[in-house]
């Protein structure tokens, strides 16, 4: 188990998308203070620094944005981004704190891919599969195996939150230099 980092950033705005929250919606690019249950201040900064800009919520993800991440975090609650991320399919226990919203909860390779891979299908979660058929050495099929799907995330939230992720690579923190 590692800490996904950034990776993570996706189920939190998807959970955003879910609560009803546009991609349109504008944060201030700023370090925000989030007061903790126990009364700490946790203020997450940005290692590109902050614009003092308005930012969309789509461009809080494009852009890799913690201090965006963590507004849009304490905006849906920490429930909900943990019920986002297992719904993808997440498995392992998630601490329900905000600097969740920036993948501190360790997590396997195995389950962040399959999660990304629910997101992928629009939605429909499948269990990793390893072996899909067993055949003798002429080729003859002895058994298979398959893998119902199950929908786990609305199509359409889910084919939104693959647009907003595609400007990653298109125009954000996933370009070539």
């Amino acid at each position: 188990r590692r800490q996904p980092g950034s990776t993570f950033k996706p189920f939190v705005y998807g959970a955003a998308l879910q609560r009803g929250i546009s991609t349109e919606h504008r944060y201030l690019d700023a370090e925000v203070d989030i007061v903790l249950p126990d009364g700490k201040v946790w203020r997450p900064s940005d290692s590109s620094g902050t614009s003092g800009a308005m930012l969309t919520l789509r461009d809080g993800l494009v852009q890799s944005k913690n201090t965006i991440t963590a507004q849009v975090m304490n905006e849906v609650g920490v429930d909900a981004v943990v019920a986002f991320a297992q719904a993808a399919g997440v498995r392992s226990k998630l601490d329900p704190v905000p600097s969740l919203a920036l993948g501190t909860s360790p997590v396997t390779l195995l389950e962040m891919t399959n999660s990304y891979a629910t997101l992928a299908a629009l939605g429909e979660r499948r269990e990793p599969l390893l072996v899909t058929s067993i055949a003798e050495r002429d080729g003859r099929t002895i058994a298979t195996f398959e893998n119902p799907g199950e929908r786990a995330i609305d199509p359409a939230l889910a084919a939104r939150l693959v647009d907003v992720m595609r400007g990653v690579p298109q125009s954000g923190t996933g370009t070539l230099v």
